[in-house]
């Protein structure tokens, strides 16, 4: 895969775990049960063997590569895109000042290798997710840059709910790395918009 494309397959990581933070903050729930397990899971990925197998393939990215399309397209914006656009944007800003705790990042990486053998036994759980979400509140929550998360105070309110909130948050830092292991920044996205677009289309229907 070229550069474009392993950017694309990154950023769609993102998305999809904006996506599924605003379902959780307006809703109380996720409409895709698989795709929440889908990134949770790529937070143990320690190894892939390239950028889409740190997701289990571009076929797990469907619900982020359709809110990429949609936000590159700019058709028919909704409040809820201005939104993801806003987390995404704040995502890239948490993860730069993250990169540049060493301790921090050692600490959250040592703390997700403790709890990849309670993902292996008992899956995607809600004990897996009150550990990360634990993990968070220790770690990203005490960065001089935060994301903001609007939604249903009723919902926000709810710790299973704000557990898989932080969770994918996690997981949205971490495709955020990738992303810019993969040569991803601002400008970029900015400037070569039409080549991600059609790289995104590609990645999209061949693996739909």
């Amino acid at each position: 895969m070229n550069t474009i494309e392993d950017q694309s397959i990154a950023i769609a990581g993102i998305l999809q775990c904006c996506r599924l933070i605003h379902q959780l903050a307006y809703m109380g729930k996720v409409e895709h049960e698989h795709a929440l397990a889908t990134n949770i899971r790529s937070l143990f990925s320690f190894d892939p063997k390239d950028t889409a197998d740190t997701f289990g393939g571009v076929h797990e990215l469907n619900l982020g590569f359709e809110t990429f399309l949609k936000l590159l397209s700019g058709a028919d914006r909704q409040p809820s895109d201005t939104e993801m656009i806003r987390y995404a944007v704040n995502l890239i800003n948490v993860t730069k000042v993250f990169l540049n705790e060493p301790e921090m990042v050692k600490k959250v990486f040592a703390r997700l290798e403790t709890l990849k053998p309670s993902l292996t036994e008992h899956g995607v759980d809600d004990g897996l997710m009150t550990d990360l979400n634990q993990l968070y509140r220790e770690t990203i929550s005490n960065l001089p840059v935060r994301i903001v998360i609007n939604g249903e105070k009723r919902f926000l309110e709810e710790p299973r709910v704000s557990n898989q909130i932080r969770s994918l948050l996690l997981a949205a830092i971490r495709a955020t790395v990738l992303w810019r292991q993969v040569g991803g920044n601002r400008w970029s996205l900015v400037l070569r918009r039409a080549k991600y677009l059609d790289a995104a289309r590609k990645l999209s229907i061949g693996h739909a």
